[in-house]
């Protein structure tokens, strides 16, 4: 029976990590990116760009990137489209002006915000997974020394444990949005430190911050 509960564990374990980390609506992306407190990314692409879908399915299915986006990031896709708009940034803009916006001229373009959505710097182009973590740990931490420097050195960074309070309205925001979210009422046992947990229960809240998720949402009235 023992060995059963853990095969189907590790099924769904792996199950969970074959999603994607990548949204589809930017403003969903932007509002969850402010409750969560995590830095927002836009991957701005075309229906027709090999190396887009290049990043797509290689660097962002590589399972050390989708951990530090997972503990750090919202990412969402922004792909050329004059139908989809948004209001993310003060004004009502369709995605393909929202290229425009940002001086999109070449995809895949990554621009990286705050968790306000303040611009913060963009990556031009395709990088493989071993560049992109570095890129990841660099912008959230916001390291000023020139990233041709940075890279040179290790860094072990992985995320940055947040517990946070929110309200209902906006957990439910939550739970609707991001396919990493879960409501739960009592300590898991062996938490995935990547998914997002939502409580009402203080004390799982706690538990669940000092077992090393990163992103705890204590549910408040």
């Amino acid at each position: 029976m023992r060995k059963l509960l853990a095969v189907a564990l590790t099924i769904l374990t792996l199950l969970g990590f074959g999603q994607s980390v990548l949204l589809n609506d930017v403003d969903a992306a932007a509002k969850l990116a402010k409750i969560e407190q995590k830095k927002l990314a836009i991957v701005f692409t075309t229906q027709t760009c090999p190396y887009c879908t290049k990043l797509k399915n290689e660097t962002l299915t590589d399972r050390t990137v989708k951990e530090l986006i997972m503990a750090n990031f919202i990412f969402v896709e922004a792909m050329y489209d004059t139908s989809r708009s948004t209001e993310a940034f003060g004004q009502k803009m369709t995605y393909a002006q929202l290229f425009n916006y940002f001086g999109v001229s070449g995809v895949p373009t990554i621009w990286f915000f705050s968790s306000e959505a303040s611009p913060l710097v963009y990556l031009p182009g395709y990088a493989p997974a071993s560049t992109f973590a570095q890129v990841l740990r660099y912008v959230y931490q916001e390291i000023k020394e020139d990233f041709s420097q940075y890279a040179k050195k290790k860094d072990s960074f992985v995320g940055e444990r947040k517990l946070l309070r929110v309200t209902e309205e906006e957990a439910s925001f939550v739970l609707q949005n991001d396919p990493n979210a879960l409501l739960v009422d009592s300590v898991v046992e062996k938490p995935d430190v990547f998914k997002v947990y939502l409580t009402k229960d203080e004390q799982t809240a706690n538990k669940l911050n000092e077992l090393g998720v990163f992103r705890v949402l204590l549910i408040t009235d």
